[in-house]
C-alpha cells in the first residue's frame, strides 16, 4: 500500500487536472528549467541564423539588381552615343551654341566701340565748351561799352528816350513774345 501511495503521488504530479477532478489527458512530466532555457537558446540561435541568411540573400539579390541596372545603363549609353538621331541633335546644339556665341561677341564688340565713341564725343564737347567760354570772356573784355555809348551819342546823334516815349507791357504766359504786327499807339 505504501508503494501505491507513492505511485499515486507521482501520478498526480504528472497528470493535469482540469475542471475539477476529471483527467482529460495524460501528459509526460514537464521538462526541467535548464532544458527549457537550453531549448530557448537553441531556438534563438536558429532564428538569428535564419535572419542572417535572409539578409545575406537580400543583399545578394540587391547586388544582382544593381549590376543588372548598371549593365543596362551602359548598353543604353552606348546605343545613344552611336545613334544618328543623337549625333544630329548634338551637332545641331553645337551649331546653335556657336551662332549665339558669335552674335554675343559681335554685340559686345559693338558696345565697346560705341562706348569709346561716346567717351571721345564727351571729351570733345568739354573741349568745345571750354573754348567757347574763353572766347566769350575775350569778347566781353574787348568791348568797351562806354566808348560805344559816346560814339553813338556824339557821332550818330542818339539820345536817351524821354518819359513819354517809354511804354511798358505785361507778359502773362511766357518770358518771350512774338510780334506779328505794329505796337498800337495810345
Amino acid at each position: 500500500m505504501r508503494q501505491q501511495g507513492i505511485k499515486q503521488t507521482d501520478e498526480r504530479r504528472t497528470m493535469q487536472f482540469v475542471y475539477g477532478n476529471t483527467v482529460k489527458e495524460m501528459q509526460a512530466s514537464s521538462p526541467s528549467r535548464g532544458e527549457e532555457v537550453h531549448r530557448e537558446l537553441e531556438e534563438k540561435k536558429r532564428r538569428e541564423q535564419e535572419e542572417r541568411e535572409r539578409r545575406r540573400r537580400e543583399e545578394e539579390e540587391n547586388q544582382k539588381r544593381k549590376r543588372k541596372r548598371q549593365a543596362t545603363a551602359r548598353r543604353n549609353q552606348a546605343r545613344m552615343l552611336m545613334s544618328p538621331g543623337y549625333l544630329l541633335f548634338v551637332a545641331g546644339a553645337l551649331a546653335v551654341m556657336a551662332v549665339v556665341t558669335v552674335c554675343y561677341l559681335q554685340m559686345r564688340a559693338e558696345l565697346t566701340r560705341n562706348t569709346k565713341q561716346v567717351a571721345a564725343l564727351e571729351s570733345q564737347l568739354v573741349e568745345l565748351k571750354s573754348n567757347n567760354d574763353s572766347r566769350e570772356q575775350k569778347l566781353e573784355a574787348s568791348v568797351d561799352l562806354e566808348s560805344i555809348r559816346r560814339k553813338a551819342m556824339e557821332e550818330l546823334g542818339m539820345v536817351y528816350p524821354s518819359q513819354g516815349q517809354i511804354e511798358y507791357f505785361e507778359v502773362k504766359d511766357s518770358d518771350y513774345m512774338n510780334q506779328y504786327g505794329e505796337i498800337p499807339k495810345r
